[in-house]
């Protein structure tokens, strides 16, 4: 749940700064029904810090993750074709899975689990050395998703430079 929301925080809030797709701006649901506690100015600066700190990890990440992908000889068209085929048995890649495609397939996914393992951690730590703790993050996040007064303020901090 906390990599959920630090994700979703990421697109949601910084979508248009970061031209991340529609799609992928929708927010996630929450669990949450009581209302959440006011966020003050302070914790907004550190909540838009920290969101700064995430957009450099995701992209390190995502870096990283390309670069594992092509380091097995898969380009990232097929990497996905071959994901998806094996998530959906319906759906089917435009070429038939060779064995050596799918031992590269395996070793760029625990490659990958293991990168986001690290990119949970960083994150994680990116949020503590702002002052705030993921539960309260979370929270902020949550606020932020509900007030559009509250997402512009962050929106506008995470665009400064």
């Amino acid at each position: 749940m906390k990599r959920v929301l630090v994700a979703c925080c990421t697109a949601v809030l910084v979508g248009a700064a970061a031209h991340i797709p529609a799609q992928a701006q929708t927010p996630a649901p929450t669990t949450q029904t009581a209302p959440t506690t006011p966020v003050s100015k302070e914790e907004v600066q550190k909540f838009a810090s920290a969101i700064k700190q995430i957009l450099v990890i995701n992209r390190a990440s995502e870096s990283e993750a390309v670069q594992a992908i092509k380091g097995e000889g898969l380009t990232e068209q097929r990497f996905d074709e071959i994901y998806k085929s094996q998530r959906d048995p319906k759906a089917t890649p435009t070429a038939q899975i060779q064995p050596k495609e799918r031992q590269g397939y395996d070793r760029v996914v625990t490659k990958l689990v293991q990168i986001q393992k690290d990119s949970d951690a960083k994150m994680e730590k990116a949020v503590q050395a702002q002052g705030l703790e993921v539960p309260r993050f979370n929270q902020i996040f949550e606020a932020a998703q509900k007030n559009p007064q509250l997402r512009q303020e962050i929106q506008t901090l995470v665009q400064q430079k």
